[in-house]
């Protein structure tokens, strides 16, 4: 019988913290090239360690920029958006060989169907999901990106879109991190939910499930 496997991507296939990490490296080449004032470096430094201190990385850029002199002629909503779309380094964001070999031996299993659901921007997740390769372990119609479906992970309708696509699965399961918003409908709508609880610095923490 077959069973429907779905996962999430950030922070459960792949550290979004490796994702701020390209955008910060992206975003450093980024203003330097456009405002050479800028110390390369010191743009990565000053993002990194509001990372790591658990603030806004944009805030800490912005305070930079004062301290150079150049916040009145940076637009940041334009550099916002350029963190946001960049192409993220392959040599930065990848997924774990452990993570890789899971979602290669689900793929070959004939009774395994592999669906990806994720919430956020279009473009933001498909490059995420180009450059990490995953494309190779989910038919493009099984993959749902929260912009293009209109639907997030706070309304049942994806999942019971997928039920409806694979009404002769005799189990259903997520993976995720969020207790917040990714084990809710699912777990009304009888999936079997695993939280996954081991990436440092996730943006959402909660209790092991």
């Amino acid at each position: 019988m077959m069973r429907v496997i779905g996962f999430d991507l950030d922070d459960t296939l792949i550290p979004e913290a490796l994702f701020v990490r390209s955008g910060i490296y992206f975003i450093a080449d980024y203003l330097h090239v456009r405002h050479p004032i800028l110390p390369y470096r010191r743009i990565i430094t000053s993002m990194e360690v509001a990372v790591l201190s658990r603030q806004n990385h944009y805030g800490a850029l912005e305070k930079l920029l004062k301290e150079y002199g150049v916040y009145e002629i940076v637009d940041m909503k334009e550099t916002v958006a350029a963190f946001r779309n960049h192409p993220p380094d392959p040599a930065i964001y990848h997924a774990a060989p452990s993570v890789i070999q899971v979602l290669a031996g689900l793929r070959q299993d004939p009774e395994i169907k592999t669906v990806l659901i994720t919430d956020g921007r279009s473009l933001t997740q498909r490059n995420k999901i180009m450059t990490a390769g995953l494309l190779r372990f989910f038919d493009e119609a099984d993959i749902y990106i929260s912009e293009e479906t209109g639907h997030d992970k706070t309304s049942p309708d994806t999942f019971l879109h997928v039920m409806e696509k694979y009404a002769g699965a005799c189990e259903y399961h997520y993976v995720g991190d969020n207790p917040a918003k990714d084990f809710i409908h699912p777990s009304r709508l009888g999936w079997i939910t695993h939280q996954i609880h081991r990436f440092p610095l996730m943006i959402h923490q909660g209790m092991p499930r």
